[in-house]
């Protein structure tokens, strides 16, 4: 038989006409192959193939049509095995190639797709569908420059490729150039792809590279998009955009809808044995050199042994570092590798161990696999730390907050139930350094200059908060903006900005990316942290506290928003929770020419560091083991999840009105 080039798509059944040489028998099983998949009943299809195979093994088309059937059936381990041998006997045919692939990807084996197609010359088949996939690949082994090779590739066989486009924008963002991904994700656009997921491309790359002459035209074309119906941006992106919590509610809906399957839940248990202890799983990727980490390691720890059985299950990688091996060690046998497993795989696992309580600790962040949760793994499943806000999924039954970041009257932002925990949400590590003094030399700074700071991520950086700092510098003359790096980009369109705000570019100061001890001894440099707004600091925020930097918020809607204030509140400084810009220019601007009250803040930041709430962590533990325990109290009891307000007043220093104020 010879391998027809029927350019079919992979959905299609594969066919292909039986040469004369082959046994009457192979050519029935074929036969009946086809006439089975014709019908979509694929396992007797495959079955029909095998049997064919076993007269003519060396046919290269019995082999791609059983990959194909193997593949309508989710073998995508012996789809890919098959395929293989069918691209082995035959190379050139860029169906068996493109069949090969899907398995291959659906499996998780990029390396091995990666090698099959480098086994074959590719530039003899001159196919961008292949080019395509071979980058796709590669950008998840985030091999990126290759990525783009590929990806030009696909634009060399057909230039008005609009995907190859909006790949080469997701390497580009990968590799910290967001002005470059921000140009390919526009020609994606011109080209046709769908415009509410390049728009809002567009507008969070032009955040990344603080480029921001366009964004409110490109925010104005994206909420007209939104409001005809054409979809909404991806729920992360929303955190940026300055939108409602109810319009964030509505991009985590959408997303939800489309990206978690509509997978059959698992068998559930007839009951929970109440005499055994808890059992409490987290699922994450970021147990690694990760903020995620950084914050919860502890937590991991201190749980009570006698009243939880924990459970961690990590599908990302292992980077043999020290958070990645003191996470294990907490864990214990129950620290599961799932890298390798597919998803109906690790919630079958889950399901196994009889976990009572799943904690998502991703969200909607980069290598998530919320696709886990759609299993309904367990009978009670929580959004936790990784996203600040709404998942806007059935499949999550709470999500965990504090009386400031979800207050009660918001919940009509929230698909999930409010769970409060009574102090600030955010776990904190009292094992990570305290950050050792050291001359601000060390750091390039001036040693007799007032070093107003930002560390965040310079997406979160606007124009609005921008002008703030310039305006305080502009006031103060003996100030400096101390900033963090993420890209070079960013770097020369903040200097380009302060330029035009009259604020010379030398007094812009940059911190590199450094290692979590480095970051934290570093911080103890500077004066007073300014925050940025809508989108908080969140880990960098508690660290500021941890080292003793006082850090100055605006009390914003959205749960990114609120972060900082919650932190604030349970540190005993309620006083640098501005309400709203003006406030936020007035404390900064006071702090600044007041240096003995801006000392007395910071030594009472320092006597709170050991006597407050937000770096005790034993307590922490006891609260959220609480708060798991009523969860779970309600499933015993037969009741669906209700919000679970904080069983007691906060303890912090907190006015009572920054709990519900928007």
């Amino acid at each position: 038989m010879n391998m027809a080039a029927s350019g079919l798509a992979p959905d299609a059944p594969v066919c292909a006409h039986a040469g004369a040489a082959a046994p009457q028998a192979c050519e029935e099983a074929y036969g009946g192959g086809l006439a089975y998949a014709r019908e979509q009943r694929w396992e007797e299809a495959a079955q029909a193939y095998e049997t064919a195979i076993a007269h003519a093994p060396l046919d290269a088309v019995l082999w791609l049509n059983l990959a194909h059937a193997r593949l309508k059936l989710g073998e995508l381990e012996r789809g890919a095995l098959a395929a293989s041998r069918a691209v082995a006997l035959q190379p050139g045919s860029a169906l068996a190639l493109t069949i090969a692939a899907r398995c291959l990807q659906g499996a998780g084996r990029e390396h091995e797709l990666v090698a099959l197609f480098r086994s074959v010359d590719l530039n003899a088949i001159n196919d961008a569908n292949l080019y395509l996939q071979l980058g796709q690949a590669l950008y998840r082994l985030g091999r990126f420059t290759e990525a783009i090779r590929a990806f030009f590739d696909v634009l060399r066989c057909d230039p008005r490729c609009a995907e190859a486009f909006a790949q080469l924008g997701n390497v580009f963002q990968l590799l910290k150039l967001p002005e470059q991904a921000r140009e390919s994700f526009r020609n994606a656009l011109a080209l046709g792809r769908t415009p509410v997921a390049m728009i809002s491309a567009i507008v969070f790359t032009s955040l990344e590279a603080c480029s921001w002459e366009t964004i409110d035209q490109d925010l104005a074309a994206l909420d007209a998009q939104v409001r005809n119906g054409a979809g909404q941006p991806v729920p992360f992106y929303s955190l940026a955009f300055g939108w409602s919590q109810r319009q964030q509610l509505g991009a985590a809906r959408w997303h939800a809808r489309r990206a978690l399957p509509a997978a059959a839940p698992l068998v559930s248990r007839i009951t929970r044995n109440t005499a055994n202890p808890i059992r409490l799983g987290y699922v994450s990727s970021d147990f690694q050199e990760h903020a995620t980490a950084y914050l919860i390691a502890e937590l991991l720890e201190l749980h009570d042994r006698r009243r939880f059985s924990v459970h961690a299950y990590s599908y990302g990688d292992d980077d043999r570092s020290p958070m990645r091996r003191r996470i294990e060690q907490a864990i214990g046998e129950n620290f599961v590798d799932a890298r390798q497993m597919p998803t109906p795989a690790l919630a079958a696992r889950i399901r196994a161990d009889a976990i009572d309580v799943l904690v998502d600790l991703k969200g909607y962040t980069l290598y998530a696999r919320n696709d886990v949760f759609a299993y309904r793994a367990a009978p009670i499943q929580v959004n936790f730390l990784g996203f600040p806000g709404s998942l806007g999924s059935e499949h999550y039954d709470y999500i965990i907050g504090d009386p400031i970041v979800t207050p009660l009257e918001h919940a009509d932002g929230f698909t999930e139930k409010i769970a409060q925990l009574p102090n600030c949400y955010q776990p904190n590590d009292r094992r990570r350094p305290a950050g050792g003094p050291g001359p601000r030399s060390r750091w390039q700074l001036p040693e007799d200059a007032f070093v107003f700071c930002c560390l965040n991520a310079n997406y979160k950086i606007t124009a609005q908060v921008f002008d703030r700092w310039c305006a305080l510098l502009r006031q103060i003359d003996d100030a400096v903006l101390w900033l963090f790096q993420s890209n070079p980009q960013a770097r020369q369109n903040l200097a380009l900005q302060a330029c035009r705000r009259g604020i010379e570019p030398q007094r812009l100061l940059w911190a590199p990316e450094s290692s979590l001890g480095e970051h934290l001894a570093r911080m103890r440099a500077a004066d007073l942290f300014l925050d940025t707004s809508p989108v908080n600091a969140h880990t960098t925020a508690s660290e500021a506290l941890w080292v003793g930097l006082p850090l100055l918020t605006v009390l914003g809607e959205s749960f990114a928003a609120r972060v900082a204030a919650s932190l604030l509140g349970a540190a005993g400084l309620p006083e640098l929770i501005a309400t709203d810009l003006d406030d936020y220019e007035r404390i900064a601007l006071d702090l600044a020419r007041d240096r003995a009250k801006l000392r007395k803040l910071r030594e009472r930041l320092a006597k709170n560091r050991d006597s407050g709430t937000l770096f005790d962590t034993a307590r922490y533990a006891r609260d959220f083991e609480a708060l798991i325990g009523r969860m779970v109290e309600r499933l015993d009891r037969g009741l669906a999840p209700e919000h679970l307000p904080a069983v007691r007043a906060p303890t912090c220093a907190c006015p009572q009105e920054l709990q519900t104020r928007n």
